[in-house]
Formats: C-alpha cells, sequence, structure tokens
C-alpha cells in the first residue's frame, strides 16, 4: 500500500486502522433509519465521505448498489470486505471531495453523514436523477463553535442549497457531542430532486 501525503487521509487511514472494530460496529445515524422507508428497493446509491460506509452497507443490504467514496482507502477497505462478507453490492473509490465530480443523472440515491464541502452541493444536484432522493445531515455553526467555520453550515444553509427541491424533512437539532460534551447542532434534509429542472 503506497502511503498517502494527503493529511485528512493520513488522519482518518490512521483512526480506521486504530479502531477497526469499533468503526464497524457503528449504526447508521437515526435519520437514515427513521426515512429508509422511503429507498428504492433497487438502483444506484452514492455513499459521500463514506468512511467504512456504514450507511453503505445499510443500503446495500436493502437491494441498492452502492458507491462508497472517501479519502481514507483504509475505511474503504474495510468497507469491501464487510460487503463480501455480507454479499452485498458495494463498490469503493478513495476520492477526495473537495474536488467532487460526479457524472450527471446517474443515482437515485445519494447521502452525506457529518461531512461538509460545499463544492458537492451543485455536484449532487447535477449527479441524482430527477426525482432522486438526498438525504444529508451534518453540522451547523453555533456560539460555541470553536472549529474551523469551514467545517460547519450555517443556520438554515442546507435549507437555502435546495430549497427549490421537493423537501420532506428539514430540521436543526441541538444535542452534546459524546467525545468533549460541548453543543453541537446538526442540520437535517430529505429531499427529492424535482422531477423537471435541477
Amino acid at each position: 500500500m503506497l502511503e498517502s501525503t494527503n493529511r485528512d487521509a493520513q488522519k482518518w487511514n490512521k483512526r480506521f486502522t486504530e479502531s477497526r472494530t469499533s468503526w464497524l460496529r457503528a449504526q447508521p445515524r437515526q435519520l437514515l433509519i427513521d426515512f429508509a422507508y422511503l429507498l428504492p428497493s433497487s438502483g444506484l446509491a452514492l455513499d459521500a465521505a463514506a468512511g467504512v460506509a456504514t450507511h453503505g452497507l445499510f443500503m446495500a443490504q436493502r437491494g441498492l448498489h452502492v458507491i462508497a467514496l472517501d479519502i481514507s482507502e483504509v475505511g474503504l477497505r474495510l468497507a469491501k470486505q464487510q460487503a463480501d462478507a455480507e454479499g452485498v453490492w458495494l463498490e469503493t473509490a478513495v476520492t477526495d471531495l473537495s474536488q467532487p465530480w460526479l457524472p450527471a443523472n446517474i443515482f437515485d440515491v445519494i447521502v452525506n453523514f457529518r461531512f461538509l464541502q460545499r463544492e458537492t452541493f451543485p455536484v449532487y444536484r447535477t449527479a441524482l436523477k430527477p426525482g432522486g432522493l438526498l438525504i444529508f445531515e451534518t453540522f451547523v455553526r453555533t456560539e460555541q463553535t470553536s472549529h474551523d467555520a469551514a467545517y460547519y453550515l450555517e443556520p438554515g444553509e442546507l435549507h437555502a442549497a435546495f430549497s427549490d427541491w421537493n423537501i420532506v424533512h428539514y430540521a436543526e437539532i441541538n444535542g452534546r457531542s459524546r467525545r468533549d460534551n460541548h453543543q453541537k447542532c446538526a442540520a437535517q434534509l430529505v429531499a427529492y430532486k424535482p422531477i423537471s429542472g435541477s
């Protein structure tokens, strides 16, 4: 295996290598579980910034063909091993989503959890088929946010980015981080791409 020179890739490769078992035991985010009834029983889904593809495996178990993208080769290798063990269709590709490109009108479902790269917004809009489903959840900036603001949505930003879509669910949920007990706020969006237009 060639050692990546990308710092994000190095960070996540290290985390997945050190805590492999706990990552593989992780459950899908509750938002995906709550809206799993909207998932089609077949078609092509994208798990963006997939890590070990917890969400991709969840969708593959329900009959979808899944492509999992992440910057971590280690995380994706674990995901592929798990998919093969379960006998489900999941393909992986090491991808830096800070410079995203996806073919147009190819995915029936896109999920994006706990990852923010604003450049993906127009790419997701194009890559989903008309009538396709987007499930998106990531953190929103609050007064207590001390990290780089680029990693946090502004309040209402996610809703505004897809306000012309058919929104099934939108919420900004407050909670506490399990790691440091700081208050966190996450925006949740479940929306269909309109049949006409993008």
